[in-house]
């Protein structure tokens, strides 16, 4: 499943949708106005994406996490060569 804050998908959909005939019939000011809200968009998941990054990287715990089974050890079989 791809992330909805990836920005290389969302390049991928941007390049598919300048390339269209759709877009490259409209009038070249409209062409202007779209590829600027487009580079807005742009610009802002990935400092999203930067920021998800940076706070995934905060929730990562400095020490190992408690367990919940108190540790003991493990006992080794008995066998002749131990006994």
């Amino acid at each position: 499943m791809s992330n909805r804050h990836d920005p290389s998908s969302l390049d991928a959909a941007i390049t598919s949708y300048l390339t269209s005939k759709y877009f490259t019939e409209l009038a070249p000011g409209t062409q202007r106005m779209r590829r600027n809200l487009l580079k807005n968009i742009c610009a802002e998941v990935r400092r999203l994406s930067a920021a998800e990054i940076s706070e995934a990287r905060n929730e990562i715990p400095s020490e190992t996490p408690a367990r919940s089974v108190p540790w003991r050890p493990v006992h080794q079989r008995r066998n002749w060569r131990t006994a």
